[in-house]
C-alpha cells in the first residue's frame, strides 16, 4: 500500500459563486469533488475531505464512498491551515497530499510524481511545488510530522499555508516550475475556480 493519503481542502465557501462548498462547483457537468477524487482515489491509500467544522459531509460518488472520509478543520474561518491540521491529524499513512477543493484539473501525472517523491525521499518533511519563484502549498506533500509546526503557526495567528513551507521547523523538496511543465505544460493542475470568470474559464480550456 502508498505510503500516501489525500486531503482534499473543502471548508472554504464560494462567496463569490454564491456561496456553495467550491468542491460541490460542476465543471463540465461534474463537481469539482468528484473530478478530483477520480484522480486521487486510485493513487493514493486514502482520501480524506476537510470540511468546516460545523458542516455536514459532502455528496460523494457511490463509486468511492468507501475511500472517502470526512475530518473537521481544526479551527473555524482559519482558512486552508486549519483544514491541512485536521487532515495531517487523521492521517494514517507517513505522508499527506494536501489538495486545494477548487482544483478541477488536476493531472494525474503531477499526483503521481508528488507521491512518487514522497516514496524516496528521506531528508524533507514537505514536498512542494515551486511555480515563479512561489510555493504552491495546496497541491504539496506533508509528512505527518509537519502537524506540530501547523499547529503552533495556527495558534500564533500565522494562517498562511505557504508559512508552513517557508517558515522555519519544515524541510521543503522543491518540484521547480521546468519539473512540472514538463508533465503539465500549462500548470492546469494549479489553475483554480475562485471567480465567475475563472468557472467560465474552467469549462472552455
Amino acid at each position: 500500500m502508498t505510503a500516501v493519503s489525500a486531503c482534499i481542502l473543502a471548508g472554504g465557501r464560494a462567496t463569490r459563486l454564491g456561496g456553495r462548498a467550491k468542491s460541490l462547483v460542476p465543471v463540465r457537468g461534474e463537481a469539482i469533488l468528484d473530478r478530483q477524487l477520480d484522480v486521487l482515489v486510485p493513487r493514493v491509500a486514502e482520501v480524506l475531505v476537510a470540511i468546516a467544522p460545523d458542516a455536514a459531509p459532502l455528496p460523494v460518488p457511490e463509486r468511492w464512498a468507501g475511500r472517502v472520509r470526512f475530518v473537521h478543520d481544526e479551527a473555524a474561518g482559519a482558512g486552508p491551515l486549519a483544514g491541512i491540521a485536521a487532515g495531517l491529524a487523521a492521517c494514517r499513512t507517513p505522508w499527506l497530499l494536501v489538495v486545494a477543493g477548487d482544483l478541477p484539473h488536476l493531472a494525474p501525472a503531477v499526483v503521481d510524481l508528488l507521491v512518487a517523491t514522497a516514496a524516496t525521499v528521506r531528508d524533507a518533511d514537505a514536498i512542494a511545488p515551486r511555480v515563479r519563484g512561489l510555493p504552491e502549498p495546496l497541491l504539496a506533500v506533508y509528512y505527518t510530522t509537519t502537524l506540530v509546526q501547523a499547529r503552533a503557526n495556527l495558534a500564533a495567528g500565522r494562517r498562511r499555508a505557504a508559512g508552513l513551507l517557508t517558515g522555519p521547523g519544515v524541510r521543503v523538496r522543491w518540484v521547480e516550475e521546468e519539473a512540472l511543465r514538463a508533465i503539465d505544460p500549462d500548470l492546469r493542475s494549479l489553475a483554480d475556480v475562485d471567480t465567475p470568470e475563472d468557472l467560465v474559464r474552467s469549462q472552455t480550456d
